[in-house]
């Protein structure tokens, strides 16, 4: 009798140990089914890899959001091969390029790491990472349903596609809603050229008994460089030469452009003694600015009580041709060349089952403040509830994508903003910053591919 009953409370538990097995397998995704194929090539789940032997996968950032995500994701890539776990280390970002720079010549990096476009000769013209492989990834698809691709934008002098774009930013004109009606101020009036700005922004601008600017009409310090950067393709005028190995910052255009700058501060609708725009607008001292579309979400973060909203960035016509301004996307992880074959292949699996989803790439657009670059996403529900996101992408067929900005040439630029603080003429700022960028370029190559802009023939040659 109790050999019989012990034999059923066998049978019982080893019924319950394959029901239990039962469900973990039907939980995963079955072998065979297709997760996405926005790269071009189906993303299709295997039987197993890596030989179904233990793998950690090292991935580097250094920025916290992007972190955080790899963090979540990572988990969902090890459900369907549990074998396979990630290691995802943050480095900040004043490390990040040196401890890597010194890591993958040897054999020390990472499997996969956070690039970005501003490194592309450092890495790239020196062969430190892959291109990505045209079986996961199909050039011509992403040529023919992803931004920028048609451009030569993510591609090298050979066509092979380095890295992909998480979306490309660019800026537009912001306004606080409640000074905006308080001025009496409607939609009709938001405005599309810079004159129109200036005449709002005298309407908006509040001073105090001793005649100071309490609140600015129209501020800018702390993005003068970059303003200055977009309103000079709204001239028509490129920021690099034609040979792409000196700089174009003091052409007539770019001189009309900082003459318009520094317009608003003779009509005194800002100071140069005023605060930054970053914080200064979130805190309702400034009734209007100009940001690139990461501005929203830091305001939706550290100011979740201000009312504000975004229209396209004005023009000196009022027209988007021939140019609205700048753009630049925010650009995948990549694969150093150093990595081992057979984990280089977990890698890649890793960055082909990633990109091949659309509900990732909108993640990811989002997470950046940027417009989608695959076309096919454009309308999804969470682009169309984000208004900065879904101007963008209005009047991204007129912006321009210069290719590499390295950190010289960068500083160079950031010099205008220096001058215009320094009381210099604009022509003695935008010579000085020519001379350093002319400088800049002389250092190496860089990678140039601003005059792929598809709308060339609108520009001044």
């Amino acid at each position: 009798m109790m050999k019989s009953k012990s034999l059923k409370v066998l049978m019982l538990v080893l019924l319950t140990l394959l029901l239990s097995a039962g469900s973990v397998i039907h939980a995963q995704t079955a072998a065979g089914t297709v997760i996405g194929d926005a790269t071009g090539v189906p993303y299709v789940v295997k039987d197993s890899i890596f030989g179904g032997q233990p793998i950690t996968i090292s991935l580097w950032d250094w920025w916290t959001p992007r972190f955080n995500y790899w963090k979540d994701i990572t988990q969902k890539y090890t459900a369907l091969y549990p074998n396979v776990t990630f290691d995802v280390v943050r480095t900040p970002g004043d490390e990040y390029w040196t401890k890597l720079a010194a890591a993958i010549p040897a054999g020390q990096g990472p499997d996969i790491f956070a690039f970005h476009n501003s490194q592309f000769n450092q890495y790239i013209g020196n062969n430190l990472v892959d291109p990505y492989p045209p079986e996961m990834f199909d050039p011509q698809y992403l040529k023919d349903n992803w931004l920028g691709f048609d451009q030569g934008q993510f591609q090298d002098s050979e066509g092979r596609v380095r890295f992909l774009p998480y979306g490309p930013m660019a800026a537009l004109f912001y306004y606080n809603t409640d000074l905006w009606k308080a001025a009496g101020l409607t939609d009709a009036d938001l405005p599309k050229t810079w004159d129109q700005v200036l005449e709002v922004a005298k309407k908006l601008t509040q001073t105090n008994d001793q005649g100071l600017i309490d609140v600015a009409g129209f501020s800018f310090n702390s993005a003068i460089s970059a303003l200055w950067n977009d309103m000079s393709y709204q001239q028509g005028s490129y920021m690099y030469g034609a040979d792409g190995k000196s700089c174009n910052l003091n052409s007539p255009g770019a001189l009309k452009a900082l003459d318009m700058i520094t317009k608003f501060y003779d009509a005194k609708v800002t100071s140069k003694d005023f605060p930054a725009m970053t914080d200064a607008f979130g805190g309702g001292k400034i009734a209007t600015t100009y940001s690139w579309t990461w501005y929203s979400a830091y305001l939706n973060t550290n100011f979740p009580d201000l009312h504000y909203a975004t229209s396209p960035l004005p023009t000196f016509t009022g027209e988007q041709s021939p140019a609205v301004g700048r753009n630049n996307p925010d650009v995948s992880s990549v694969i150093p060349s150093t990595e081992a074959p057979d984990r280089k292949a977990v890698s890649w699996d890793f960055l082909h089952w990633l990109y091949s989803q659309d509900s990732v790439i909108v993640d990811l657009a989002l997470l950046h403040s940027v417009a989608p670059p695959y076309k096919k996403v454009f309308d999804d529900p969470r682009i169309l509830a984000n208004p900065s996101i879904h101007l963008l992408e209005q009047q991204l067929d007129y912006t321009v994508f210069p290719g590499e900005i390295p950190d010289s040439v960068d500083n160079a630029m950031q010099g205008v903003e220096g001058g215009v603080m320094a009381d210099s003429s604009n022509q003695d700022t935008l010579d000085a910053a020519q001379e350093a960028c002319n400088a800049a370029m002389q250092e190496q190559n860089y990678w140039v591919v601003e005059r792929n802009y598809k709308h060339n023939d609108e520009m001044t040659p």
